[in-house]
């Protein structure tokens, strides 16, 4: 069957799967595509629920957070997170009220075959016959979410082809040979996230989702369950990783970073030190100047004294 044009119309066409690990002459192998790629920004109220996806989906926070359930997992997901919703996941998504997240997402068809064509929009409406379309499938059944951070090497790949991937797919229609270039590069990536917690002697994500959540909340009062909660760990191994890859406890790390944050302001501004307390979570002056002088040996409002500034 032909469309207007005299194209094949293969859409929802089920195409007949590898027998003996051979593949079907019809279909002579295939590859990776991308069929979709998009930023969203949250309302606070906003909660959307996906019950089957199939695609492998990565998404990273721009700004804001909040949170993803997926595998009957949540994900905490705040500032330089990125994660992997495996082949035919379902999502829901909670948006911080306060900060609700704006989100960069991307979706890859591991293995799509030559002989269809490609549709560049990913399955997610019940009845779409693309749901269960043969010729698209996952090279990795077993795979499963993967949080990361932009630290690591093969999250920055993926955003930055994702954030051009983005832009491609806004600025008009994808052809095939842009979709499966698109999707080779993604997959390549995507090949090198390990299923191990450490790499290379690397600290492990959660302790860099910890640690990055500390950063970007270092004026607000933090208790140790809330810090683990934006590592999706508990407290008691939120302490065991601090201790290990810092040496110290999880609130002795925070009073550091305050302390190093405070000194910072105190050389590079003008503010006062009742002015940098309260930027570094300090609701009593005092008790911060106290703080300060045993880390430093000298009281905050004497800390810059004689420095040039500019």
């Amino acid at each position: 069957m032909r469309n207007a044009d005299g194209i094949p119309d293969v859409r929802g066409r089920r195409a007949r799967p590898q027998v003996n690990g051979r593949n079907d002459p019809d279909l002579p192998g295939g590859g990776p595509a991308l069929v979709g790629a998009n930023w969203y920004r949250f309302r606070s109220s906003e909660h959307i629920r996906h019950e089957l996806v199939v695609t492998t989906c990565f998404v990273w926070v721009v700004q804001g957070s909040g949170l993803i359930r997926t595998c009957g997992r949540d994900f905490p997901m705040g500032a330089n997170a990125i994660l992997r919703l495996p082949w035919r996941h379902t999502v829901e998504y909670f948006p911080d009220p306060r900060s609700p997240f704006s989100v960069g997402t991307i979706h890859l068809v591991p293995w799509h075959a030559f002989g269809m064509p490609v549709d560049p929009r990913p399955p997610f409406i019940p009845g779409d016959p693309l749901l269960e379309a043969d010729y698209r499938r996952a090279t990795d059944p077993h795979e499963g979410p993967r949080l990361l951070t932009s630290r690591s090497s093969g999250a920055r790949s993926i955003i930055a082809l994702g954030t051009y991937a983005i832009d491609r797919f806004l600025a008009g229609p994808v052809d095939e040979a842009t979709s499966r270039a698109l999707g080779t590069l993604i997959a390549a990536e995507n090949a090198l996230w390990t299923t191990d917690e450490v790499s290379a002697g690397a600290a492990p994500v959660a302790l860099e989702l910890m640690t990055d959540f500390v950063i970007a909340n270092i004026d607000a009062h933090l208790p140790v369950a809330q810090i683990a909660a934006a590592g999706n760990c508990s407290p008691v191994t939120a302490e065991r990783l601090f201790a290990r890859y810092t040496g110290l406890p999880v609130l002795a790390w925070v009073r550091s970073q305050r302390m190093e944050r405070a000194a910072a302001l105190l050389r590079t501004t003008s503010l006062r030190a009742g002015e940098v307390a309260r930027l570094v979570g300090f609701t009593d002056p005092l008790y911060f100047s106290r703080v300060f002088r045993a880390t430093y040996g000298v009281p905050p409002s004497k800390y810059a004294t004689g420095q040039l500034r500019p």
